[in-house]
């Protein structure tokens, strides 16, 4: 009983070590890598079920066609930031949000130019924002003509989630208990109060306090044609795809194993972004093979809500996603107001904190984590065998018994395989029920196949057992080993999706690391458990050993 205890609290230091505590960052280089194994499965299937996908935002930057464009130089002067914010809301946009911090005036120019079109903006009733900066960095306040439209503008944080609110973030304007710490959310906020009801309903801002998990976008808008030539993008290139396919489980199979196999070697491709981005230049001018007189492209903004900030390497406002490369600050916040529109209050975003121990933070996911690996631990415990086994008898091999054993398998491998196929069905409709949309039937029956193999390979294939052991002391092959890891990530990713929509990479470590851990023969050497399951065995013998000791010595100086 001694025995199996130790190997329980041993599993649980393991546990708080590498999960929790989390050496050499081994944890943390887990979540990075399966955060990016999660983005490309995940990403080709963003807004697939939605039909009005790509309706809502806009991204008009500033890039180095721009400026050629222009004749200038960045930055821009007042007067044209204020052209093209005229021609923008000539198309009569939901929403616009400046993601450029204009803190001082500039020779020759003053910022009463923009007031006309502040005030343009406000008769039309579009919520016209300007970037302050980062919350809780001390960025002082805007200039008096801008300060009314101002809010905060913070990146993502070195977690990678992005923040909506903050309590304690600083603001004159407002005596609201949460603080907008990003366009997406304010956008949002002010359209779902405004002329968005209807997409919205009602919206209660302590639903939003957690920050967001960014879910990415692979297909680009279609509208882009009109602007840009995609043909050589990634998304639209299929000619070197194995069976030329462009579907969406082709470009999340292509992705997961590029990223599982090359992830190293990068990619030369260009991607091009989910959101319709268009330059600053080109607003006036007609679609790419249009007739002449056709309306000018700022006509696409009509309705969406336009993210209007720069595109230039030099400016370091952008960020690296896994796969999807380089992705321009002005996007990020884009994309964050896509997955806020698409998702609403069940948008993916981080675990609620349950409690802080000085610099170490616990969140609901590692309890979750804590709790699944404590039942793990007692029911793998429950099956270790004793530390001394007696030679088993050679004729027991041969005995009707063990015939007996194998055809019971036989006869119910069938059953086990139309439980595994219900069972991979559910899984797969989970995550898909919300989202359903008459393209994905292919790939979700393609996908259902697969996940109902790799339950089959854990679940309905025959164990594994030694010549030497009897029955009932089975142990996974490698293949069946790897089926079940990989079925228990379908089932967590399922029941993620349908439920708390926490990140998937932080429960993907669990099970590499119960690959690590997991024993089936309490004997084994190569296993990281054991060693310390030994040491806390001498560790519980110490004080008797030592009393023991300390007697033979005591009763050896009498004598």
């Amino acid at each position: 009983m001694r025995l199996r205890l130790v190997y329980v609290v041993a599993m649980m230091i393991f546990f708080v070590i590498y999960k929790v505590l989390d050496p050499l960052g081994l944890e943390s280089a887990t979540k990075q890598t399966s955060a990016g194994l999660f983005n490309a499965l995940t990403a080709p299937f963003y807004g697939a079920g939605d039909p009005d996908s790509h309706r809502h935002v806009a991204v008009v930057e500033i890039n180095d066609q721009t400026l050629q464009r222009f004749g200038t130089a960045f930055p821009l002067s007042y007067t044209r930031h204020v052209s093209i914010l005229n021609q923008i809301l000539d198309a009569h946009p939901a929403a616009i949000f400046v993601d450029f911090r204009m803190m001082r005036e500039l020779p020759g120019e003053s910022l009463d130019s923009f007031t006309p079109v502040i005030a343009r903006a406000r008769v039309m009733n579009v919520p016209l924002l300007f970037a302050r900066g980062e919350a809780g960095d001390g960025q002082a306040a805007l200039p008096p003509q801008l300060r009314p439209s101002q809010v905060y503008s913070n990146g993502l944080e070195s977690t990678g989630t992005y923040p909506l609110v903050d309590e304690d973030a600083a603001s004159e304007d407002t005596d609201a208990p949460f603080k907008a710490v990003n366009p997406a959310w304010a956008l949002y906020a002010q359209l779902c109060h405004q002329g968005w009801r209807a997409k919205c309903n009602a919206i209660d801002t302590h639903d939003f306090t957690r920050p967001m998990v960014i879910r990415w976008g692979l297909a680009p808008d279609p509208a882009q044609d009109q602007v840009s030539d995609l043909r050589e993008s990634w998304q639209r290139d299929c000619g070197g795809w194995l069976f030329h396919s462009c579907t969406r489980l082709g470009a999340a199979s292509r992705l997961a194993l590029n990223y599982l196999f090359f992830h190293s070697k990068g990619s030369v491709r260009h991607f091009a972004f989910y959101p319709l981005v268009m330059g600053a230049e080109q607003l006036g001018h007609s679609a790419r093979d249009a007739p002449p007189g056709s309306p000018p492209l700022s006509a696409l903004m009509t309705g969406r809500a336009v993210f209007y900030g720069s595109d230039i390497r030099d400016q370091h406002d952008d960020t690296i996603v896994p796969l999807l490369g380089r992705i321009p600050g002005v996007v990020t916040h884009a994309m964050a107001f896509d997955n806020l529109v698409t998702y609403g209050p069940r948008y993916f975003h981080e675990p609620p904190e349950i409690a802080q121990l000085g610099w170490l933070r616990l969140d609901k996911a590692e309890l979750l984590e804590a709790l699944i690996w404590l039942v793990c631990s007692v029911a793998l415990v429950m099956r270790l065998k004793p530390a001394r086994r007696g030679e088993a008898d050679e004729t027991y091999r041969q005995s009707p018994e063990t015939h007996h054993h194998a055809l019971r398998w036989t006869q119910g491998r069938r059953r086990r395989s139309v439980a595994c196929a219900l069972a991979a069905a559910v899984t797969v409709a989970l995550p898909a029920a919300s989202e359903l949309s008459p393209d994905m039937l292919m790939d979700l029956v393609i996908i259902w196949l697969f996940v109902t193999l790799l339950f089959i390979g854990a679940w309905a294939m025959p164990p594994r057992r030694p010549a030497s052991e009897a029955p009932g002391e089975e142990e996974r092959g490698l293949t069946s080993q790897l089926c079940f890891l990989a079925s228990l990530a379908a089932i967590g990713f399922a029941l993620n999706e349908a439920g708390p929509r926490w990140p998937n990479a932080d429960w993907i470590g669990l099970l590499l690391l119960w690959l690590a851990a997991g024993v089936e023969e309490e004997q084994e050497r190569n296993r990281f458990v054991q060693p310390l399951c030994r040491f806390l065995n001498r560790l519980i013998d110490l004080p008797r050993d030592t009393s023991r000791a300390v007697r033979t010595r005591l009763a050896q100086f009498r004598g």
